[in-house]
């Protein structure tokens, strides 16, 4: 078994049991048969995939049996024999792991129905800005559904694991994760008063090494790295911490972060800049499929070569380097990073981009552009990497049903490539939250509005149907979701062709349920910014609205830097009239049938237009 496939099993598999039952323990025998192995042992979901854990002994029959105490549960499991992971012989009933191989599953007892997880504190709804949608009332109502999965989910500090307090949480295993972290920062913003925002960032920059090395999970029972990184496995994930904390500032105006973490944001770049790059890629950065969050992702003979997200994620991180840099009055820093920036950006439009087909490809270790067609290339939009000679056929392949324009906006992989599965199957097209709002925000910074607003609205349509409509399987959801109920709730990834979620990464199972996690960027952030039309711009204590509807609608109790606002819009007989209320002075743009009007807002008012 792959070295990154027994990662892949401990980090998303070990949920498998998680399911709690009050029954005594059972004893279950495992065994294999086998009369010239050395050495064999039971690896398993329960065990964490521990090779050592759980030995197995050799009776003069040549079985290898290992009788072990289990809660009632389904477990998955491998024999190591050897060395080599092997699925059980005997057991006919197996899952994909992850990779090219199996797992074995195993039922002991009579597992007791999961529940889901559930807050002891009291909802603080009343706290959240709250959305105004006079026609659609479901969207307000899956808003705060995601926000109620999000307050589920907060983890608390330990003395043993050092984490802050309280922070926001994924939720699906005991790890935390900076790729889904960021964007989960990227929603939670807008609930900062009452939610642990950037305590969830600060987990990470505390556990930050000497040389600048800031793994992608930590345990959160001890605080602890997941494995030691290598050549092979950097155990890294996107450098997205610059752009997140940028755009913290931007809709808090909080500036007291940025003192403290750009020190952070700087040795982990160079820490980098060291470790992520081969002669290869000629410069730029190389990553692996779990690492780039893009886990099963086709990325034939790219190896340690040249990635075109991670490129340019680098790309992005000293872009916004730069920014805060300035921010800070620290231009010997923003030159060095200036120059950085500008340097993978003329390397990735050099050596990614490909003059017959006009799209950004990874380059694999032999020198060639990898065939592959995948939304990674979109990163080249938000990271300001492509230039505007190359956008208009970004922007084509975008639209291409062939390629991106399904059904349900964006599927992660070109639809025209052979390994693309209308299923889903993890990264094999389907359609996730976090890459759909990359591709949005870098539409939007690109000044294409009217499609960022259309992808926005097909992602937010197509997730609440699911969330409304979809009714599964039993036999499709995974053993440890099996709650019983009616399944109305927020998921992992969805299928570009069909309204239901997609396969996780054995095919088998649907994906993970109450994804908040990063899937609240929808109902949350997609709902404020592109269907309300509302730019929250603390820093120059500013909001700009994009009037784009005609019902009653608008937000109240939205946070611009220490002061709640309201704004409610209503639309009569062809006049527009915005009702303001707030508790302190500020700046109110608004844009209205191709119009702005711009506003020095100092008490509650009334706006006619």
């Amino acid at each position: 078994m792959m070295k990154v496939y027994l990662i892949f099993i401990a980090f998303l598999l070990v949920g498998c049991s998680d399911i709690k039952s009050k029954d005594e323990l059972i004893k279950y025998a495992f065994v294999y048969h086998s009369t010239t192995a050395n050495n064999v042992s039971v690896a398993a979901s329960f065990n964490n995939w521990s090779v050592e854990t759980n030995p197995m002994t050799c009776n003069e029959n040549g079985e290898w049996i290992a009788e072990i105490e289990l809660q009632p549960n389904y477990y998955q499991y491998k024999f190591v024999v050897d060395g080599n992971w092997i699925c059980d012989p005997q057991n006919d009933w197996k899952i994909n792991d992850g990779g090219d191989n199996f797992n074995s599953i195993v039922k002991i007892g009579n597992p007791v129905t999961p529940q889901r997880k559930a807050s002891d504190r009291p909802f603080p709804k009343e706290q959240l800005p709250e959305p105004v949608l006079e026609t659609q009332p479901e969207l307000v109502a899956i808003y705060y559904a995601a926000w109620q999965m999000a307050w589920n989910k907060i983890g608390q500090g330990t003395a043993k694991n050092g984490f802050e307090p309280l922070y926001m949480d994924e939720g699906f295993n005991e790890l935390i994760y900076q790729w889904d972290l960021c964007f989960i920062t990227s929603f939670a913003v807008y609930g900062r008063d009452v939610f642990p925002v950037m305590p969830s960032l600060d987990n990470f920059y505390n556990k930050q090494r000497a040389d600048g090395y800031i793994q992608r999970v930590y345990w959160e029972t001890n605080g602890k790295i997941a494995n030691e990184p290598t050549a092979d496995e950097p155990m890294v994930n996107p450098p997205l911490f610059a752009w997140i904390e940028w755009r913290y500032y931007q809709i808090s105006g909080d500036t007291s972060r940025f003192q403290r973490v750009l020190p952070v944001l700087i040795k982990y770049y160079e820490w980098t800049e060291k470790n992520c790059r081969t002669k290869k890629g000629k410069g730029l950065f190389y990553i692996t499929g779990l690492g780039s969050g893009m886990d099963n992702t086709p990325r034939k003979n790219v190896g340690k070569a040249a990635w075109i997200d991670y490129s340019a994620q680098q790309a992005l991180a000293a872009l916004y380097i730069t920014k805060i840099a300035q921010v800070q009055n620290k231009i010997n820093i923003y030159e060095i990073y200036l120059e950085k920036y500008t340097k993978i950006k003329n390397k990735i439009n050099t050596l990614l981009w490909n003059n017959q087909t006009h799209f950004y490809y990874d380059l694999t270790e032999s020198g060639t552009l990898s065939p592959t067609v995948h939304i990674g290339a979109f990163w080249t939009l938000i990271s300001e990497v492509c230039t505007g000679d190359k956008l208009p056929s970004m922007l084509s392949h975008l639209k291409n049903p062939d390629e991106f324009w399904r059904p349900h906006l964006v599927p992660t992989l070109a639809a025209n490539q052979p390994e693309y599965d209308p299923k889903g199957h993890y990264w094999l097209g389907s359609v996730w939250a976090p890459t759909n709002y990359m591709v949005i925000k870098g539409l939007m910074a690109n000044k294409e509005y009217s499609l960022a607003d259309t992808v926005a609205f097909n992602h937010l349509k197509h997730v609440s149907e699911v969330f409304y409509n979809f009714k599964p399987q039993t036999d499709k959801i995974a053993f440890d979701e099996r709650y019983n109920d009616n399944y109305q709730t927020l998921w992992e990834c969805y299928s570009s062709e069909l309204n239901e979620p997609a396969t996780r990464w054995d095919n088998t199972f649907y994906s993970r349920q109450d994804f908040v996690g990063w899937t609240g960027l929808a109902p949350i952030s997609l709902l404020i910014e592109n269907v309300l039309g509302f730019d929250i711009v603390g820093n120059e204590n500013r909001i700009s609205w994009t009037i784009k509807r005609t019902d009653r609608h608008g937000i109240n109790n939205i946070q611009l830097r220490d002061q709640k606002v309201s704004l409610i819009c209503e639309t009569k007989n062809d006049k527009t009239s915005i009702a303001v209320d707030c508790e302190k002075p500020f700046i109110l743009e608004i844009f209205l049938s191709g119009k702005k009007y711009q506003y020095e807002i100092k008490t509650k008012t009334t706006i006619n237009i």
